[in-house]
Order: C-alpha cells, then structure tokens, then sequence
C-alpha cells in the first residue's frame, strides 16, 4: 500500500497535465501578441498593409515588455527578491507555467535549502514539492491551514506557502543537564537525559503482510505540533525537537522540587526509588497523554545521573540538624513547663484539701454546741485566723527561699575570672 503522490502513473499523468497548460498559455499569448496589432491596424488604417502592420506589431511587443518588466520590478521590491532576474522567473512560471520551482523534502529539511532564495519560501506557490519517504510538509494560505502533504509529488497553487517541515522519522534527543531544587532547599541536577520519540500516528500495513510498510503520523497530531507549540523565554516558537525537549526536562524537574534530598539519595527500604518513579511517570498514561495531546509519541526516556554538591549538602544537613534538635527542645521544655505547672495545680488543689480537713477535725475536736451561738462564732474565728496565718507563713518562706535562690544563681552569673 502506496501513497497516491509514488504512484508512477499519476505522476506521468501529472506531468501531461502540466505540459497541456504550458502549451495553452502560450497559445494564448501569442494570439494576444499578433492579433492585438492586426486588429489595432485594420481599425486605424484600412486596408492594412505589412509596414503598418510591423509598426502595430512592434508597439504592441514593447507596450507588453514594459508591462512585465514593471511587474518583474514591482514583485522584487514587495518580496526583497535580490535579483531581477529571479522576479522574472516567477512570472514566467507564474503566467506560462515555464520552469516551474520545484523543492525536494527530505530528511526534514527542503533541497535547495530554505536560506537560499527561492521563490516557493519567499513568495509561494505556484510550484511541486517531492516530498521523499518519512517526510511531510504543512502548507497554509495567506489566510488559513490548507493542507497537510505526506510523501509524493504535491503541486502547489497560487498563494500556498509551506509553514513547516516535518521528519516523521524516530528522533533521538538528549538533555546535558535538568536543574532543580529538592523540597529541602538543596540544588540538585539530573545530567545525560536520553529519549526517544516520533509525530504521534500509525504504522501502515500491507494487507497480506504483518511486517509495517510506512510509518503515517496523524493530522490533528500535526497541526498541534505546527500551531499549538508554546514559546520560549525569548518570546520565539522553538522548533518541535526543542519542545518535546522542554516538556521531557519539565517532568523531571517538577518530580524532583517535589522530592526530599535524602528520599532521592538513600530511600527506605520498604519504598519505591524514588528515580525508578520518575522514570514509571513517561510510561504512565497521564503523561503519554500529555505527550500525545502535543502530537507526540514518547518511545523511551533514560533517566541519567542525579548529581548533587556534597559541599551543600553537608551544609544543608547541620543546619536542618540544628533545626530538629532546636525543635525537640522546645518541645521538652514545652512538656517541663506544662508539668510543673500540673504539679502546682495538684499540689494547690491537695492544699486547699488538707486546710478543709483540717478545719473539719479543729471543729470535732472542740466539740462545738450548735445550741451556744457565740462559742461556735468565736471558735470559728479563731480557727480561721489561726490557718490563714499558717498559710501566709507557709507562702512568704516559699517567696524567701525563691529570692534566695535567685539572687544566688545571679551572684554566680556575675563572676569573673580573677587576673
């Protein structure tokens, strides 16, 4: 199974097609040429005679020189064409089909190169590409996408202008360096990324045979690599090799900001590499679908060498060090302050006990009388001041002792070495 552009008699076919035109237009032309003069000369001066004739015939040729050099002249300035030559050329291909450009696709790239002036780049069609085996091209109007041409021999019309060339051939791209910084702040980089990949499509198979013949990218895929492509920093579209590029490097640079240090270095054990996850991510089907989405097909990606500054890095692990064991000393002193803080509750609540049962057995042991009012007023005043003062008591020579201790631990702080 062919494509229709190799097929030997379409292409014939083509070429006959082609030469008919070539052939009507300067049909056309040259009764223009010499019947424009004779009629100019029956209509001036009846009957025409040769010289008359000859005169009509000559003015007739200059007034169509003019005209097409006029054109030749306008076409060199509009396009910048560099000589006047080349503009000639195109109008003669342009109005007799003569020497139409022809451009040859393949590897990715036109033959003559697209540096080079030639009139299918800077102006347009008309004119033939022969687009070889694993390539295609995109053209467009001045005014929208027109089509997509795979291998074969494609004509161009008026005002078609190629956008872009494409290898539907498998690329290998590869990536020196990816730098990241890890979840704990330390730099890091992957370097020596290799991958694989293709415009997303399908292999074309013969019907009686299971071996591929052509390899068919589709169209949607295409348009979505030509259009749909992202800019870079500098405000260009890169070319499609450069973006699948970009995206490749962005998933690894996103898995490893979202990764600790030591999880990508020393794992445990009962866990997945955290680099053997990275490299599931270009297999899995969310990123396949991204992949495809940009009109691509990812057939393989190496993870290369995770490099990290050791110099950092042991810098970065005192300080995280320093900042966990800052931590866990709060957290005792957290636990000790509300401890003691317990411990004086309890010890409050248990003393607030004790002075009631205390006051309950000073009542007992009295033997108050309910029935004598004042002796019970009077013992119940007595009882009272007696605990408050032991309770002050108890409470100032705590105070004293603190202050002791106080002014002791500060009398320690402000000595000096004696010289």
């Amino acid at each position: 199974m062919k494509p229709a552009g190799q097929n030997p008699l379409y292409i014939l076919f083509d070429s006959f097609v082609n030469s008919l035109s070539v052939v009507g237009r300067v049909i056309f032309f040259a009764l223009c040429l010499f019947a424009l003069p004779l009629l100019f000369a029956l209509l001036l001066s009846p009957p025409a005679n040769v010289v008359v004739y000859a005169k009509h015939f000559v003015l007739s040729v200059l007034v169509w020189a003019a005209a097409f050099h006029a054109a030749a002249r306008y076409l060199k300035e509009i396009y910048e064409i560099p000589r006047l030559q080349d503009a000639v050329k195109y109008l003669l291909s342009v109005c007799f089909g003569i020497k139409i450009p022809v451009v040859e696709i393949r590897e990715g790239a036109p033959f003559p190169a697209a540096g080079e002036f030639h009139p299918i780049f800077q102006i347009g069609g008309p004119g033939v590409l022969e687009v070889k085996r694993d390539n295609l091209v995109v053209v467009e109007t001045l005014r929208a996408h027109k089509n997509v041409f795979f291998a074969g021999r494609h004509r161009l019309s008026r005002f078609d202008l190629i956008k872009d060339i494409l290898s539907t051939e498998e690329q290998f791209g590869e990536i020196a360096e990816v730098k990241a910084t890890t979840l704990d702040g330390i730099a890091a980089a992957v370097k020596g990324v290799q991958f694989r990949y293709r415009v997303d499509g399908s292999f074309q198979y013969d019907k009686d045979s299971t071996q591929p013949v052509f390899y068919k990218p589709s169209k949607r895929a295409v348009i979505h690599l030509v259009y749909l492509r992202a800019a870079n920093k500098e405000g260009k579209i890169p070319p499609w090799t450069e973006a699948v590029s970009g995206k490749v490097g962005g998933i690894i640079r996103e898995h490893i900001n979202n990764s600790f240090l030591e999880d990508l270095i020393a794992p445990r054990g009962s866990e997945e590499h955290p680099l053997e996850r990275l490299r599931a991510k270009f297999v899995s089907l969310e990123e396949q679908k991204k992949f495809k989405e940009m009109g691509v097909r990812l057939s393989f990606c190496s993870i290369g060498e995770l490099v990290v500054p050791i110099a950092e890095v042991d810098k970065e692990h005192l300080k995280m060090w320093f900042v966990r064991q800052a931590g866990v000393r709060k957290v005792i002193h957290a636990q000790g302050d509300a401890e003691s803080f317990a411990s004086q509750e309890r010890g409050r609540t248990e003393g607030q006990a004790m002075l009631l049962k205390s006051v309950a057995h000073a009542l007992q042991e009295l033997g108050v009388d309910g029935k004598d009012a004042a002796t019970v007023r009077k013992n119940l005043r007595n009882i009272l001041l007696t605990r408050t003062a032991q309770i002050l008591e108890a409470r100032t020579s705590l105070y004293r002792t603190r202050d002791e201790e106080e002014l002791k631990n500060e009398h320690k702080g402000n000595l000096r070495p004696v010289d």
